[in-house]
């Protein structure tokens, strides 16, 4: 029973966390757009503008992602240990930092540290998840 309970408070502690990082990349990509705009002139804008427009699509589908977690939740883990995962969270890293400026890596260390929680509480958020009657609140 407690493996449920744990892996109840894990699953809630992995959507809140997606969710904030959803409003953290809304707000690096607004950035990015409003400070590439003067940057037009120069060159860099447009890449930054760019950065910014992406930042905002994959956060629209950040939040497709999470209500399909909301609705399955055992697969956070299964997505979150496989190799896609990480690699998909390195280049969105290396495309931010290339393109978007520093201020995109925030988020992208951010949800570095959501897959390392996932990661590290591998037992909890595989125990007992098949009780969807635990996760109607999430």
């Amino acid at each position: 029973m407690s493996g449920i309970l744990e892996g109840d408070r894990a699953a809630k502690t992995v959507i809140r966390r997606l969710r904030f990082s959803v409003v953290v990349w809304i707000i690096i990509a607004s950035l990015q757009i409003l400070i590439g705009l003067p940057l037009i002139l120069v060159g860099y804008g447009f890449s930054m503008i760019a950065c910014g427009g992406w930042n905002i699509y994959a956060s629209i589908t950040r939040i497709k992602f999470i209500n399909e977690l909301k609705e399955n939740p055992q697969m956070i883990y299964p997505y979150y240990s496989t190799r896609e995962c990480l690699d998909h969270t390195l280049i969105f890293l290396g495309i931010n930092l290339l393109f978007g400026g520093f201020i995109g890596v925030i988020a992208s260390v951010y949800d570095l540290l959501i897959r390392h929680y996932v990661v590290t509480h591998a037992e909890e958020l595989t125990v007992g998840l098949g009780m969807e009657d635990y996760y109607g609140e999430l």
